[in-house]
């Protein structure tokens, strides 16, 4: 999955204009599981139109579990998110609103099933500081689910009903993020 995943940051990357379209802003590890990542201060970002997540992630445990992104701490039920998930042979798709995220994948193996693979996910928040427009996310995640031993790759796209700047952004799932897991935040021009 790994080469996956830089082949498509790298199609992504010259596609943009290069590879210094992209500016890695800063970066959380977990030494230990948590249960979330928060990305804050981002009104200091003004030089990029674009933020990107790029994240290497799994939750603890051995169940399916959902990555899921909440901005600026709104509870709220504002979100409203579509998805397109390819599993073994089959596609299937679905949408949400009135909801209090962005649910980026429904069914992620936890670290109890095996320790060694962790999902790629690449999360674009477009015109992030706009206060003119309501927040749009595109959402790209490539996992292993546990109950049928299958790959699984979903893309997913959403918007959160309201035009204010991103000052922070949460990330977390339905149980808690493993240790090793790596979230990179990236400044697009």
């Amino acid at each position: 999955m790994s080469l996956i995943l830089l082949g498509i940051l790298n199609s992504q990357a010259a596609a943009a204009g290069g590879a210094a379209a992209y500016d890695l802003l800063e970066t959380q590890v977990l030494t230990s599981s948590a249960s979330s990542v928060t990305f804050t201060g981002l009104g200091s970002y003004t030089d990029y139109k674009h933020l990107q997540i790029r994240a290497v992630w799994a939750p603890t445990g051995s169940s399916n579990v959902g990555m899921r992104i909440r901005l600026n701490g709104d509870t709220g039920s504002n979100y409203f998110h579509h998805q397109l998930w390819g599993q073994s042979s089959s596609v299937s798709s679905q949408g949400f609103s009135n909801r209090s995220y962005w649910q980026i994948s429904e069914g992620v193996q936890g670290v109890g099933w095996d320790s060694n693979v962790f999902s790629p996910t690449v999360i674009d928040l477009l015109d992030f500081s706009s206060t003119s427009k309501n927040t749009t996310g595109k959402f790209f995640l490539g996992g292993l689910n546990n109950v049928i031993g299958s790959p699984h790759i979903t893309l997913s796209s959403g918007g959160w009903n309201n035009t204010n700047a991103l000052t922070s952004i949460e990330i977390f799932c339905n149980g808690t993020l493993a240790a090793k897991s790596r979230f990179s935040l990236m400044g697009v021009k």
